[in-house]
């Protein structure tokens, strides 16, 4: 993709009106700080402003490095930025804020654009366990105070299935902004 094209690109009005590109850098996968830096360069240089991580893709903390760096090189500030990061379920229901903001300071920002539980289930809970639905509440409330904070611009669920979101949408005082899916076509 084109520079050009890319800074033709639309935005997306999230339901709270932050704006968020329409593409954007995964980086599932890219590890290690050299590879981390040359992706980054290359995706900022050819006009990428969103870049997608996650607490378990264990690459945040090379990527804020590397934001460091190439965010003056590139002419950039954070605020050209839109940052999203995820919850790791292993950080679900009590350990959620403790989780986020561990990834904050990983990331070495002190807001992120776009959070999002990665999962709805709990690392080494079975996707039925009864514990789930309490414990994905719970780790919404810790969104939803950090989103009230501003910590967070925006929040939202990855991998949800509507049985997932209207159970959230029963108890939840903040609609997620987003419900990141994968899809293969």
């Amino acid at each position: 993709m084109s520079y050009d094209l890319l800074r033709q690109m639309e935005v997306i009005r999230l339901n709270n009106g932050v704006e968020m590109p329409s593409v954007g850098l995964g980086t599932y996968k890219v590890r290690g700080y050299e590879t981390v830096y040359q992706t980054l360069d290359a995706a900022l240089g050819n006009g990428y402003r969103s870049i997608d991580t996650a607490s378990v893709y264990l690459n945040e903390e090379d990527i804020g490095k590397a934001l460091k760096e190439l965010l003056p090189k590139h002419g950039l500030s954070r605020s050209d930025l839109f940052l999203t990061s995820k919850l790791s379920p292993r950080d679900q229901g009590s350990g959620a804020e403790a989780g986020c903001l561990l990834s904050l300071e990983r990331l070495a920002c002190g807001y992120l654009d776009l959070y999002l539980i990665h999962w709805p289930g709990k690392t080494g809970w079975k996707s039925d366990d009864q514990r789930n639905p309490a414990c994905r509440r719970q780790s919404w409330e810790a969104l939803e105070k950090l989103y009230a904070k501003g910590t967070l611009r925006a929040i939202g669920v990855s991998n949800y299935t509507a049985a997932h979101l209207e159970g959230l949408l029963a108890t939840c005082q903040v609609v997620p902004a987003v419900l990141q899916a994968e899809c293969h076509p």
